[in-house]
């Protein structure tokens, strides 16, 4: 669990994971420099039950740094990140964990994912479809549409997933890359049920952390070209050449949305062309 001012909401996030019905579970909390209460709530929890331990960053690590930070402490077969505002129903890991075992192809599992907004609104999270087959239709079906990115949030086998994170992507969209260097790992599963909760967050909260955390001028209307630069240098060059036209399309879809955002008398006409392409996905995964 990376966090940084969790406030209250992490109580019941740090409930619903010692309340799993797999009991064999280390959660390692990293806490990123909060100046809220996060830090006491997070040492009560470790002086009361030995599985949680609690690391104090002394200095900020990011947000991508300390996501590997707590991924780099895991000495376990099996691995999910957790975020502070999730809430998991009670049989998340070992549903997901059995799902992992009967299929050893596959490095990830998750469940349906429901994204909740603060004034409690629910729809299903799209990002969390089953991807199969060779390692190149994989990456083609993630990025045609990587939805919420909530497959981001499964049950993992660890050592795969700790080659999928290398040191140096510290970069908007750096959780893309991670998914894409796993898929050249093995295959993702989904679960058909939702047995997780996610708080939703509107586009703009991300586009201010782009604003927030990106000087370059360039790479504030193009959000994704530094993931992209990353994909090309790590991706093997075939899986690259069968990737790079749904690389660059999604670059070009990412960049409209936040143009929205910049240039706001736009906004009606590009969340037109955003319905539209939300059919035509609809409609090309339909057949």
């Amino acid at each position: 669990m990376p966090v940084r001012n969790g406030g209250q909401q992490i109580r019941t996030a740090i409930d619903s994971l010692l309340s799993q019905t797999h009991r064999n579970i280390r959660l390692v909390i990293s806490d990123n420099c909060s100046t809220d209460e996060t830090r006491e709530i997070c040492r009560e929890y470790a002086r009361r039950d030995s599985r949680v331990t609690l690391h104090e960053q002394p200095e900020n690590l990011g947000i991508c740094g300390n996501f590997r930070f707590v991924l780099m402490q895991a000495d376990t077969p099996f691995f999910l990140w957790a975020c502070h505002d999730d809430v998991w129903a009670p049989e998340f890991i070992q549903k997901n964990l059995e799902n992992l075992q009967r299929n050893p192809q596959a490095v990830a599992s998750t469940s349906r994912v429901a994204m909740v907004t603060p004034d409690g609104r629910r729809a299903m999270s799209n990002g969390t479809f089953a991807l199969q087959g060779p390692a190149a239709d994989r990456l083609r079906a993630f990025f045609w549409d990587p939805g919420e990115v909530s497959r981001f949030y499964g049950v993992y086998r660890t050592e795969a997933l700790k080659r999928s994170f290398p040191e140096d992507i510290d970069v908007f969209g750096y959780d893309w890359i991670v998914m894409a260097l796993n898929l050249l790992e093995g295959e993702h599963l989904e679960l058909p049920e939702v047995l997780l909760a996610r708080e939703d967050h509107d586009a703009d909260h991300y586009h201010r952390t782009l604003v927030r955390r990106q000087p370059r001028r360039l790479y504030r209307w193009m959000p994704h070209l530094p993931m992209a630069q990353v994909l090309r240098r790590r991706l093997p060059p075939e899986i690259w050449r069968a990737c790079r036209g749904r690389i660059l399309r999604r670059n070009a879809i990412q960049s409209l949305m936040y143009f929205k955002y910049r240039v706001p008398a736009l906004a009606p006409l590009i969340r037109t062309l955003s319905v539209l392409e939300r059919a035509r996905t609809r409609y090309i995964k339909a057949i």
